[in-house]
């Protein structure tokens, strides 16, 4: 079976909205009725971009990523969501995104792709480390709520 599907760039509310389901795996405390005008927000303010593999006319991964430059690391890409809807993991399909997100910083000579993710989560953990990326800092932060 082929693993490889179109990566498809997200922009339209229709696109945003099919993104949801897999969207919530990995951000359960988000407001589905604010959803779309959030990304919106994000896309016009925040130079964020979505890019998604669909399926059967269905969104089953997508990944958030948005062009920044910080005094630490250059210019980069900033990955801020991966997820994979749970039926489709194992597939490849976040690999073909980390993969997408990379040729785009290549073709738009940045110096790096970036990402956080959770201590506890080796799963994803292997994953990108599998893709070329590797441990270069510890995240903080401090909630203000």
């Amino acid at each position: 079976m082929d693993n490889t599907y179109q990566v498809k760039i997200i922009k339209t509310d229709t696109e945003i909205e099919q993104c949801w389901e897999v969207a919530f795996l990995l951000r359960p405390h988000l407001n589905k009725n604010k959803w779309s005008s959030t990304i919106s927000e994000m896309m016009q303010n925040e130079k964020y971009s979505m890019a998604g593999i669909i399926v059967d006319d269905q969104v089953v991964a997508f990944a958030g990523y948005r062009a920044m430059t910080s005094l630490h690391s250059g210019n980069i890409i900033y990955i801020d969501d991966l997820s994979t809807l749970e039926s489709y993991r194992g597939k490849g399909f976040a690999s073909q995104l980390l993969a997408h997100v990379r040729a785009i910083a290549i073709a738009n000579h940045m110096d790096a792709v970036v990402l956080d993710t959770g201590f506890d989560n080796n799963t994803a953990q292997k994953l990108y480390l599998k893709n070329g990326f590797q441990f270069s800092a510890v995240h903080l932060s401090a909630s203000l709520k």
